[in-house]
C-alpha cells in the first residue's frame, strides 16, 4: 500500500526496538543498563579527582572517616536521604508509565539523564567559558543542532545562534528583550549622529532601505519616527557591518559610543519621550498564548496591556484575518508593532498556527512601511521539526543494527505516522521567522530545566548586552551567558539535551520517529475520544478537534463515529496500517500536536444537560479522579493521569462558543468551560492496544462521577428550609443552594400560619429577639409550595419553640427565580449590595439578591427605615429592589476561602446604620436573571425612596450550605471553583502534613 509516513512501518521494522534503549521503561526494564551507566559516571568523577595532582594527598584521611562523629553524619545522610527517597517513591507522580497522559512530560531519555548527572557531579557553569570550556562548547553545540532542525541556515552573514535557557518562559523573555531593543535601535543611531555626537560626521552620507522602498536608499537623519520605528529587522543587523564596511568604524568604537544612546541604558519611557512616541509598540499574539507573554512584557516594561491578543479560530488557530485587522488598525493609527507571535503547539491544544500567513502577512504590511519581528513560540511543538528532517549522511550519528527478520509480538509493534499536510508547511516555514522558543525538556525528553531560544541571525543576541550587534560572530570561547536573562546557568541541561541529541538523531529515524510513534497513539486515543459516547449512553464525550464529518450534520457523524468503533476501536495496530482507509481516518483525528482536548455532558432521562457550571462540575470530578489531588490516595492507586484546563470566554471567544454548541451547552452565559486533556509523549501506550485500559478505566471512571452530578442535578422531594420573618404577618426567606437542583431557587414567601402555632411564634421570638427561627416543609419541590392561595404543613424550630403539623396556608409568592449558572450576571455590583424588600410599613424585611456565584445569604426582619418618601403597604407586599450603598465586588472572596466572609460581612451587623436608596422592582416574581439589579446601577432610573436603613437583631447570614458544592463528603470531590485546578485550602493542609509526619515538623528539621 501506498505509504507517506514520516518513517515506513512494517512488522519488522526496527525504531521500536531503539525506542526502547533509549528510556528505563515502564516497569525499569532496563534498570540493569542504568546501574551500569551510573556507576560509571561515579568512576568517572572519581577518576577525574583522583588525576588532578595525586601528590596532594588524601584530605579526608581514613581516621577521619573511622570517626564516630564522621559516622554519626554518615548515618544522617543515609536517614534522611532514605526518608526523602521513600517520600518521593510514595508521592511522586508517574511520569513513565503508559499510564500517564496528563502534562508534557514524560520518562527523560537515558542519554540526558546520564549527560545531565555526569554534568552535575562537575557543576559546571556556562555563565562564563573559563568556568565550562567543555559544556559552553557543547551549548553551542546544542544550539546549532536546534537551528538546524528547525531550518535556520548560514547564508551570508547571516548565522543563525541558539543556546540552552532554564525554561520556555525565559526563552520567550529574552525574545521579547531583543526584539524591544531592535525596535528602538535605529532612534539611538539617531541620536549617535545628533550635531556634537560620535556619529555626526556619517549623518550627511549614511544611508539606509526605508521599509516599503527596499531598493532605494535614504540618508538615516532624514528618516522620521515611524519610519525609523519600521526599519526591517535584516536592515537594522546589517547596520554595524555597513559602518565598519563603509566608514571603519569598528564594533569596539560603536559599543563605547552607543551605551549611553540605546534603551539598554536610557529606559523605554526616556526614548519615547524624546521621539514623542504616543502610542507605544505592541506585540500581537493570539488567544491561546501561555502565561509567560504577559508575564514576560511586564518583566521587560512594555506592560501586559501591550501584549495585544489576536482571536482564535475553531481549531484554536490563530484567525489571520483578525491578525490582519489587526496589523491594518496598527498601519492606519501609525503605532509600531514589535513582534507577532506565532504558536507551534499551543500548551492546551497542541494547535500550530498558520505560520506560512503570519509570514505572507509580514511580507504584505513591511510593503506599506510596516515591519515587525515574527517570533514562533514552539516551546511543545519545535522538537516534532525532527519529523520532516531527513537522517543525515555525514559519519557520526546513532547507527542502528539491523536485527534478523523475525515476526513480531503485537505488543512490539507500533507504528509512526506523519504531521497533516498543512502542518508540515508550518514546520517548514519556521526556516523564515527571526527567532524561535523551543524546550527540550518538554518534546525533547530531556530533564528540567532545559528550555532553549535560537535566533535565525545570530547577531541579534547582541541587542541583549549593551554592545552593537557584531561584525564578525564568534564561533567558539564566547562567554555565553551574557546574552540571556539568567545569570549563573548549570551546564548540566546542555550536556544532557548534547548527549540525547547525539544518541538519538534530531531525524525521521530518530527524535523524529520516536514523536512519529507518539502521535499514531494520539490519534489512537483521539479515536476512542470521538466515538465512545452513543446516542443511547446517558454519558457525552466530545473530543475539541471536531470530526472530518461534522459539517455534514448529527446523521454523518453518528456514521463517522460507528465506522470509527467498528473498524478501528479494538483493532490491532498492524490491521489499521495495512489498511489505508482506516489510516486515513485515523489520521484525520485529534490535534495538529500530540495532545487531545475533549470535554463530557451528561443527560437524565435522555435529556441532555445545558447548565455550563455542571458540565464544569462533572469534568472537574474527573479530573480529581484521574491525578493526585489528595493525600487520600498515593500516585499508585490512580489508575489513570489526565489534566484539564479552562477555556476563558475572554480568551477563547467563538472558539469557546462553538464548543459549547457542539457539548450540547448553552451559550448565551458566556461561561468559561473546563474541559480535559491527554498529553501523549509515551511511545508505549498504543502497544498491544494499552490504548483501550486507558479508554476503559476512563470511561468508567466518567460514569461513575457522573451517577453524583445527575444526583445534585435531579429535583426529587425533600426538605425543605425557611428563615423567619415578622411578628405582624409572616415571611419566609428560603435558604438556598446554587449547587443542588432541589435548592437552586431564591424564594420569598407571605404566608399565614395556623393561629396557634403563630402565638407561639410570637411568644418566642419575644422573649428572644436574637433568635432565628426556622421553618422546614415535608417531603416535597419548592415548585409544590410556591403556589400563590397554597398551603402545605410544616415544622418550626429555635429556643423554646419546637412545633410540629403547623399548617401553613394563603401562599404569596414575592419571589421564586432559578439561581441556574445561565441566569447569574457575569459580575458583581461594583458600588452597592442589592436586597429584596418587603413587609409590611411597620415592619419591613430584607433578603440580600443572589446574583452571582460564590455569595452569602444575608436577611434582616423589621429593619427600620428612615427615608425621605413613606413606603406604603402595597409596595411592600408586592416587593421592592434596595440598593446598599456597599460595594458587593469588594466583599468577595475566591472560591477557595469563602471563611473570609467572616471578615468581609461585618458591615451587616446588628445596629449597622446603611445609606439605601429604594426602586420599584420591574421584574416579575418568577422573573430569571441576569440584569435583575440592573435598574439601580444604570442611572436612567430614579429611586421612589432614599435614606437609611438600621439592621435590628435577627440577622442571618450563611455562606457555607448555600456554596456547597459537594454533597458525597468525598475527598476528590472538594472542588474550589468548577473551571479551576487549584487543590482546596484542606487539601493543602493535608499534603504539608504528610511531609511533616514523614520527615519531621519543619522547625525541627533546619
Amino acid at each position: 500500500m501506498p505509504n507517506d509516513r514520516v518513517y515506513a512501518s512494517c512488522l519488522n521494522d526496527d525504531l521500536h526496538k531503539a525506542v526502547g534503549a533509549w528510556f528505563l521503561g515502564p516497569q525499569s526494564e532496563n534498570l540493569d543498563l542504568l546501574k551500569k551507566l551510573f556507576a560509571d559516571a561515579a568512576d568517572t568523577q572519581a577518576a577525574a579527582r583522583r588525576d588532578y595532582h595525586p601528590e596532594d594527598g588524601a584530605f579526608i584521611t581514613t581516621a577521619m572517616q573511622e570517626s564516630s562523629v564522621f559516622q554519626q553524619m554518615v548515618d544522617k545522610l543515609q536517614t534522611e536521604y532514605w526518608n526523602v527517597a521513600r517520600l518521593l517513591n510514595d508521592y511522586s507522580i508517574p511520569f513513565w508509565s503508559p499510564r500517564y497522559a496528563g502534562h508534557m512530560t514524560f520518562d527523560t531519555s537515558l542519554p540526558a539523564i546520564l549527560g545531565s548527572i555526569a554534568t552535575t557531579l562537575f557543576n559546571p557553569n556556562n555563565v562564563a567559558f573559563e568556568a565550562s570550556p567543555i559544556t559552553t562548547l557543547l551549548e553551542i553545540d546544542v544550539g546549532n543542532d536546534l537551528c538546524e532542525m528547525l531550518g535556520y541556515r548560514e547564508q551570508g552573514n547571516v548565522q543563525p545562534w541558539g543556546h540552552i535557557a532554564c525554561d520556555g518562559t525565559v526563552a520567550n523573555l529574552e525574545s521579547i528583550w531583543a526584539a524591544r531593543n531592535l525596535k528602538y535601535y535605529p532612534l539611538s543611531l539617531r541620536d549617535a549622529m545628533e550635531p556634537g555626537n560620535e556619529l555626526n560626521f556619517i549623518a550627511d552620507t549614511f544611508k539606509v532601505h526605508k521599509c516599503a522602498e527596499p531598493e532605494i536608499l535614504t540618508l538615516l537623519r532624514d528618516l522620521d519616527t515611524w519610519e525609523l520605528l519600521n526599519l526591517r529587522v535584516q536592515e537594522i543587523l546589517d547596520i554595524p557591518t555597513r559602518l565598519y564596511d563603509e566608514y571603519g568604524i569598528t564594533s569596539t568604537f560603536l559599543e563605547s559610543i552607543m551605551t549611553k544612546y540605546i534603551i539598554q541604558s536610557r529606559g523605554k519611557q526616556a526614548v519615547e519621550q524624546e521621539w514623542n512616541i504616543k502610542m507605544p509598540p505592541q506585540y500581537l499574539i493570539s488567544n491561546t498564548k501561555h502565561y509567560s507573554w504577559p508575564k514576560g512584557a511586564a518583566i521587560a516594561g512594555l506592560g501586559s496591556d501591550n501584549m495585544v491578543d489576536v482571536p482564535v479560530d475553531n481549531n484554536a488557530r490563530v484567525n489571520i484575518d483578525e491578525l490582519r485587522n489587526q496589523l491594518q488598525k496598527h498601519l492606519d493609527d501609525k503605532q509600531a508593532v514589535f513582534a507577532v507571535v506565532a504558536i507551534i503547539g499551543s500548551t492546551e491544544e497542541g494547535a500550530v498556527d498558520p505560520l506560512d500567513e503570519v509570514l505572507k502577512a509580514r511580507d504584505d504590511f513591511q510593503a506599506q512601511g510596516l515591519s515587525f519581528v515574527v517570533h514562533a513560540d514552539a516551546a511543545w511543538g519545535g522538537y516534532f521539526a525532527s519529523m520532516i528532517r531527513d537522517k543525515p549522511t555525514l559519519p557520526g550519528g546513532p547507527i542502528l543494527v539491523p536485527t534478523p527478520r523475525m515476526p513480531e509480538p503485537d505488543r512490539e509493534f507500533v507504528p509512526t505516522v506523519t504531521l497533516r499536510d498543512s502542518t508540515v508547511r508550518q514546520f517548514h516555514a519556521l526556516a523564515q521567522t527571526d527567532s524561535i522558543t523551543i524546550d527540550p525538556h518538554k518534546a525533547g525528553y530531556v530533564p528540567y530545566p532545559a528550555g532553549g531560544l535560537c535566533y535565525r541571525d545570530g547577531r541579534m543576541r547582541f541587542l541583549l548586552t549593551w554592545s552593537a550587534p557584531y561584525i564578525k560572530q564568534a564561533e567558539d570561547g564566547e562567554s555565553i551567558g551574557i546574552y540571556g536573562v539568567e545569570g549563573s546557568k548549570p551546564g548540566a541541561p546542555a550536556v544532557g539535551t548534547y548527549l540525547h541529541h547525539r544518541v538519538v538523531g534530531l531525524h525521521k529515524e530518530g527524535h523524529g520517529g520516536l514523536l512519529g510513534e507518539v502521535s499514531f497513539t494520539c490519534r489512537r486515543i483521539s479515536a476512542h475520544w470521538a466515538a465512545m459516547s452513543t446516542a443511547a449512553d446517558d454519558f457525552i464525550v466530545v473530543p475539541f478537534n471536531p470530526l472530518k464529518s461534522e459539517p455534514d450534520g448529527p446523521d454523518a457523524v453518528e456514521k463517522e463515529k460507528e465506522f470509527i468503533r467498528t473498524n478501528i476501536l479494538g483493532h490491532s495496530n498492524e490491521e489499521i496500517v495495512r489498511n489505508q482507509a482506516l489510516m486515513d481516518e485515523l489520521c484525520t483525528l485529534g490535534s495538529d500536536l500530540n495532545i487531545n482536548a475533549f470535554a463530557c455532558n451528561f443527560k437524565i432521562n435522555g435529556k441532555t444537560n445545558t447548565d455550563v457550571e455542571e458540565a464544569n462540575y462533572l469534568n472537574n470530578l474527573v479530573f480529581q479522579r484521574l491525578s493526585v489531588t489528595t493525600t487520600k490516595e498515593k500516585p499508585a492507586d490512580t489508575p489513570l493521569f489526565l489534566s484539564a484546563t479552562t477555556f476563558a470566554m475572554k480568551d477563547y471567544k467563538d472558539c469557546a462558543t462553538n464548543y459549547k454548541k457542539r457539548i450540547g451547552l448553552e451559550t448565551e452565559s458566556d461561561q468559561d468551560l473546563f474541559i480535559l486533556r491527554n498529553v501523549v509523549m509515551s511511545p508505549f501506550q498504543s502497544a498491544g492496544d494499552f490504548v483501550q485500559k486507558i479508554a476503559d478505566i476512563f470511561q468508567n471512571t466518567l460514569e461513575e462521577e457522573m451517577k453524583h452530578v445527575v444526583a445534585r442535578n435531579t429535583i426529587t422531594p425533600r426538605k425543605h428550609s425557611f428563615t423567619m420573618q415578622g411578628t405582624d404577618k409572616l415571611y419566609l426567606v428560603y435558604r438556598s443552594q446554587f449547587y443542588n437542583a432541589n435548592g437552586r431557587f431564591q424564594v420569598i414567601l407571605g404566608v399565614d400560619a395556623n393561629t396557634d402555632a403563630f402565638s407561639k411564634y410570637q411568644a418566642a421570638r419575644k422573649n428572644n429577639p436574637k433568635e432565628v427561627y426556622v421553618l422546614s416543609t415535608q417531603d416535597v419541590n419548592v415548585s409544590d409550595i410556591c403556589q400563590d392561595g397554597g398551603s402545605f404543613v410544616a415544622t418550626v424550630s429555635g429556643k423554646d419553640l419546637d412545633l410540629t403539623s403547623v399548617q401553613i396556608s394563603n401562599v404569596r409568592v414575592i419571589k421564586n427565580r432559578p439561581l441556574d449558572s445561565r441566569w447569574r450576571d457575569p459580575t458583581y455590583p461594583a458600588d452597592f449590595t442589592p436586597f429584596y424588600l418587603y413587609g409590611t410599613a411597620v415592619q419591613p424585611h430584607i433578603a440580600h439578591m443572589l446574583l452571582k456565584a460564590p455569595n452569602a445569604q444575608m436577611s434582616a426582619d423589621q429593619v427600620a427605615l428612615s427615608l425621605d418618601a413613606q413606603l406604603t403597604d402595597a409596595q411592600l407586599a408586592g416587593g421592592l429592589l434596595l440598593r446598599v450603598s456597599w460595594p458587593e465586588a469588594a466583599i468577595q472572596p475566591s472560591a477557595g476561602s469563602l471563611d473570609t466572609y467572616v471578615q468581609s460581612l461585618q458591615f451587616f451587623h446588628e445596629g449597622a446604620k446603611l445609606g439605601v436608596e429604594v426602586y420599584a422592582d420591574p421584574n416579575a416574581a418568577a422573573a430569571h436573571g441576569p440584569g435583575l439589579a440592573a435598574v439601580m446601577d444604570d442611572g436612567a432610573v430614579k429611586p421612589i425612596a432614599k435614606g437609611t436603613a438600621t439592621l435590628a437583631s435577627g440577622l442571618y447570614v450563611e455562606y457555607t450550605e448555600l456554596n456547597r458544592q459537594d454533597f458525597t463528603n468525598l475527598a476528590t470531590h472538594r472542588v474550589t471553583s468548577v473551571t479551576s485546578r487549584q487543590a482546596h485550602p484542606k487539601t493543602r493542609k493535608e499534603w504539608r502534613d504528610v511531609v511533616d509526619k514523614r520527615l519531621g515538623p519543619r522547625a525541627t528539621r533546619f
